[in-house]
């Protein structure tokens, strides 16, 4: 059965409008992680206690494809593998983007798929805008011994005509005639 609490995802006043909400807003939501490159070496933790406790569970955690820059991540995604951390499944919003420029320009980020397959994770490569998509990607693969990978491919401001696609909206605010703007070429009331 769904939360309804989900529903409202990216409206105002939802738990996800943006970030992910405070610990513990939600069953299963165990951190909120701001700062680039403690969601995945958390989620790794996580995973491993499990293994440890005996208590079976899966770990789900959500990178950018700047955040892919920390080398907490690679340190992570390397001992994640060689521990076969199977209970691991991360998700990376590949937008091609980071705060300073184009992710592939900044620090040479692709092919991306190809370096989390080299490290020894299962990788799938899905349109990052279907939650069809995403669904499917975690149930093929939940038999995987190794952790997963799922390269969610998107576009900034996806349906936006004057977000898309442009990094400016990284941390620009949209003035209240612009909020009304998207609304309207989203299709949904301000």
């Amino acid at each position: 059965m769904k939360d309804q609490r989900l529903m409202g995802t990216g409206e105002n006043g939802s738990l996800f409008g943006e970030h992910p909400p405070t610990p513990n807003a939600l069953p299963g939501i165990e951190a909120a992680t701001g700062s680039l490159g403690h969601g995945l070496p958390m989620g790794l933790g996580m995973a491993l206690a499990s293994r440890i406790s005996g208590t079976p569970y899966s770990v789900y955690a959500v990178l950018s494809d700047g955040e892919c820059n920390e080398g907490s991540n690679w340190e992570a995604a390397l001992l994640a593998a060689a521990q076969k951390v199977s209970n691991l499944t991360i998700a990376i919003d590949y937008n091609k983007w980071q705060a300073t420029g184009r992710s592939n320009e900044v620090l040479g980020l692709a092919p991306l798929a190809d370096k989390w397959r080299a490290f020894g994770w299962c990788v799938t490569e899905i349109d990052g805008h279907s939650f069809q998509e995403m669904a499917d990607a975690v149930a093929k693969n939940s038999d995987d011994p190794r952790p997963k990978a799922i390269i969610a491919n998107t576009v900034k401001g996806r349906g936006v005509s004057f977000m898309e696609d442009d990094n400016n909206w990284h941390y620009r605010i949209p003035t209240a005639e612009e909020v009304d703007l998207a609304a309207k070429e989203l299709g949904i009331e301000p």
